[in-house]
């Protein structure tokens, strides 16, 4: 039964990641004309990296460095308690939102109240193209995981009516 729940979690942290992944994309769509910040400059391109956990092994080292909670039992009774998973539940957490530091584009705008003396104004170096094809590679990541969490579902739905 624990290897049920543990496939709801590891859906469910690739939906989070992605979703972090689609409002970061979202947010360089976004300021893809933005010439003005408040660190100076125009808006620089993030990336969110992201990195494989082992699942139990961060649980139970979350679970031992809280001092005042009660010990982890078994609540199924299942007497698989103190027994190692094999193999190791990955997943996915966020591990950073990187800046891309690359050269901002220059466009000749005079008329620009960012211009520089030579009337040239720096553009985020996002290129939309990219970006549109990030979006839709996190939205198919996402739909996959989805897609994974509702097979779970059914399967436990199936094993639960076969009890009844």
């Amino acid at each position: 039964m624990s290897n049920f729940l543990n496939s709801f979690d590891i859906s469910g942290y690739g939906l989070s990641a992605q979703r972090v992944r689609v409002n970061t994309i979202s947010q360089n769509i976004a300021n893809a004309q933005t010439t003005r910040t408040d660190e100076g400059g125009p808006y620089r391109r993030k990336e969110v990296v992201f990195k494989a956990i082992n699942f139990n092994q961060e649980f139970n080292k979350a679970l031992n460095s809280m001092t005042d909670s009660a010990k982890y039992s078994d609540p199924l009774n299942e007497g698989d308690f103190g027994k190692k998973v094999n193999p190791a539940i990955m997943s996915v957490i966020v591990d950073k939102i990187s800046r891309d530091d690359r050269e901002p584009k220059l466009k000749f705008e005079p008329n620009h109240p960012d211009a520089d003396a030579n009337g040239y104004v720096a553009y985020p170096n996002i290129n939309p193209v990219i970006e549109m094809a990030d979006l839709v590679e996190a939205t198919r990541s996402y739909q996959a995981n989805v897609a994974a969490f509702q097979s779970s579902k059914d399967m436990a739905n199936s094993a639960i009516s076969l009890l009844q």
